[in-house]
């Protein structure tokens, strides 16, 4: 066992002893202390604001109104919601109780489960380390968060928050890569929480399931935009396009919820053609890969992929890159769906592909090949049609009338359905995620019916009648 090994031992065996403190806590106690170290947290990140910025701007070229509102103001609100929430959802929930239980009361009550992994991406580093992490401690559990290697300088601003808010190690931060992610996962953990691709989602839970730990994960996928059909002077197709460029092109498309694809209705095609580059424009200017409020990609080998998945493409719009800045201009593309690679997997970058339709099957044969998505929204004329689709295709969360922005809801659980995930979290659902739900009843003495006893008699026929 090696230095590492052990220092990993330790913090895990640590962790799992705190949580047995907090478990024997009072509710009233444990809940006090939950809201004074949300609270640090909280003054902890104000602190940190700029430096927050910096680390997000260093790592993949952040404009700063993107990192203040998808990372440090998103966070904020998880906080700010959570800390005026969570006392109510930690109540004990008073149930009916059957006749033949009485005299009794029945309960529900929410108990900390314990030691909590939550292994972070770093498409959103600061995002997604703190979003699940407010709601573990809301919980009452103590946490090892791994943040991703390819956000160091994030990396380091978290390992700092954290350490000052926990000083004594009931939650620790600890960096590596993915091999250390793997070693984390060969462990007894009370709970999992795991962001990042589907294929090691898959490796996440096979790790857990030689311990039967119970596992969230949030995963993507290829998720859709219907686009259309709209009237052919309707103002309304200009609002659509713009909140379909932006969702898509958002910290350079690589976000998990992000429209992979574009859907358009066929009347719409060469509208659609025709205002896409002006709003580009209008977004990144001239020049794209020179534009301050685009995001950079993460690194060269991602930035290598996304290359490699223009191949079989045919680029109607953009496609200018430069890789020593790691600069990826928006990219509209066609490619053919039973060849092309950008079909088989989950693109995440600034490239979307256009398909057009005509008809509700040809929604079908496209939506219904891929797995079941991490989102899927719908940008259309009819708002009632558009409520239509979302109920017909199955998928973890989405919108009609815009894009991303059922995230920004922390009233809404968020997650994932087959491929695209397991499990959910904010607010409440985050809350819930990481609390074991135990089921209790408390029985008077005061009657003892002998008829539940052996040796069995007739006794029971007399109530049968007045339980059924």
């Amino acid at each position: 066992m090696n230095n590492k090994t052990k220092n990993i031992s330790a913090i895990h065996q640590s962790l799992r002893q705190h949580a047995k403190v907090i478990r024997e806590l009072s509710p009233s106690v444990s809940l006090d202390l939950r809201e004074k170290t949300l609270l640090k947290l909280k003054k902890s990140i104000q602190a940190r604001e700029r430096q927050i910025l910096s680390a997000l701007f260093a790592d993949l070229g952040k404009p700063e109104f993107e990192a203040f509102a998808n990372e440090y103001g998103f966070v904020l609100t998880e906080l700010n919601h959570t800390l005026k929430e969570f006392r109510s959802w930690a109540q004990d929930v008073s149930c009916e109780t059957p006749v033949a239980l009485w005299p009794a009361s029945s309960k529900i009550v929410f108990e900390p489960k314990g030691a909590i992994l939550i292994i972070a991406p770093w498409n959103y580093p600061f995002q997604l380390s703190f979003g699940p992490l407010i709601a573990a401690i809301a919980a009452g559990n103590t946490v090892l968060l791994k943040p991703s290697e390819f956000a160091p300088s994030t990396a380091k601003v978290v390992d700092e928050i954290v350490a000052e808010v926990w000083p004594k190690g009931e939650v620790v931060v600890v960096n590596g890569d993915g091999d250390l992610a793997a070693s984390l996962t060969d462990r007894r953990w009370d709970h999992v929480f795991f962001t990042g691709s589907t294929e090691v989602g898959r490796k996440v839970m096979t790790a857990c399931a030689q311990y039967l730990t119970p596992v969230t994960l949030e995963l993507g996928g290829k998720s859709p935009c219907i686009f259309g059909p709209f009237a052919a002077n309707s103002k309304n197709f200009g609002v659509a396009l713009r909140r379909l460029i932006w969702g898509k092109f958002m910290n350079a498309g690589q976000t998990c919820i992000a429209p992979d694809y574009v859907l358009v209705h066929e009347s719409n095609r060469d509208r659609f053609l025709e205002e896409f580059p002006k709003i580009i424009q209008e977004f990144y200017g001239n020049d794209p890969t020179k534009s301050s409020s685009l995001s950079k990609i993460v690194s060269e080998r991602h930035f290598d992929r996304l290359e490699s998945l223009l191949s079989d493409c045919k680029i109607l719009f953009g496609g200018k890159r430069e890789r020593a800045s790691k600069s990826f201009g928006p990219t509209l593309v066609e490619a053919d769906p039973q060849t092309a690679k950008i079909w088989n997997e989950e693109i995440f970058g600034p490239v979307l592909p256009i398909l057009c339709w005509k008809s509700e099957q040809d929604l079908d044969s496209i939506i219904e090949k891929n797995p079941r998505p991490l989102a899927l929204y719908v940008l259309g004329e009819n708002s009632t049609e558009g409520d239509r689709w979302l109920r017909r295709y199955s998928f973890g969360g989405g919108a009609s009338g815009d894009t991303l922005v059922h995230v920004a809801n922390p009233s809404l659980p968020f997650g994932g359905v087959g491929e695209s995930g397991l499990g959910s979290y904010h607010g409440k659902w985050g809350f819930t995620t990481f609390s074991h739900t135990k089921s209790l009843v408390i029985k008077s003495y005061a009657l003892d019916l002998k008829v539940r006893y052996p040796p069995y008699g007739d006794g029971w026929k007399k109530i049968k009648g007045f339980l059924s």
